[in-house]
């Protein structure tokens, strides 16, 4: 039984590897990175300075496998054709963009630990009063209102004093399914400054439980073949 359920994890892990646009997660898509699935995408927030359209088919989302327990599975966001590019307006220009999903864990003897988050690929040009990049995120249970933890990562230079702070975490009590919120900032004053973020990582380690009993496992089993099912015929 232990080999099928192995099987069955590998098959499904094996699943939606490569860059998929956060347009197709937000319209019911998912993506499987490791034991963990992504999924219930949606874009919660959107709003700006100067009234720009988010087209989400700028934002690749790719599946991280390389991270075992620690920092574990994970996603890359990678941002093109300047969806996250701002220039100051003399007054105050803001870009604020807000997306969550939940995450699932395929394998019976894992479970999420903490969450991580990196920003990876920036700029901060010209800066003179205020430039800022600040991504915030919260981790919930399953619920969706019991909050676990926050982190929040930031490049800013404000009038004169720089802060970079690139990578954080947040850790609490080991959970087969989160949801997380994930609030993206940028601002600028001077016409002169202008930031840029065109990439972010997120993590979640992990940790391993006892081992379930044969019956329990047959009950998963039988889940994951359904939950393929589903899958396939939805697409």
């Amino acid at each position: 039984m232990k080999k099928l359920v192995a099987s069955l994890v590998l098959v499904l892990c094996s699943v939606n590897t490569q860059a998929i646009l956060l347009t197709d997660l937000i319209n019911g898509g998912s993506i499987t990175a490791g034991d963990k699935v992504f999924d219930d995408w949606e874009v919660s927030f959107s709003d700006s300075s100067d009234a720009r359209f988010f087209d989400t088919n700028n934002i690749d989302v790719t599946a991280l496998n390389d991270g075992g327990l620690e920092p574990g599975p994970g996603l890359r966001y990678d941002i093109s054709n300047g969806l996250f590019d701002l220039t100051g307006d003399s007054v105050f220009a803001y870009l604020d963009f807000q997306f969550g999903f939940s995450v699932t864990v395929l394998d019976p003897l894992l479970r999420i630990k903490d969450n991580s988050l990196t920003l990876t690929d920036y700029g901060i040009f010209t800066p003179v009063d205020l430039s800022s990049i600040f991504i915030e995120e919260f981790v919930f249970a399953d619920d969706r209102m019991t909050q676990l933890g926050s982190k929040n990562v930031e490049a800013s230079e404000v009038f004169g004093g720089s802060t970079s702070k690139l990578q954080d975490s947040a850790v609490f009590a080991p959970q087969s399914s989160i949801y997380v919120t994930t609030n993206i900032l940028l601002e600028a004053i001077d016409p002169g400054e202008r930031v840029l973020l065109s990439g972010f990582e997120q993590r979640f380690s992990q940790t391993r439980v006892d081992v379930p009993e044969p019956h329990a496992l047959m009950f998963w089993g039988a889940g994951l073949l359904l939950w393929a099912a589903r899958r396939r015929q939805g697409k």
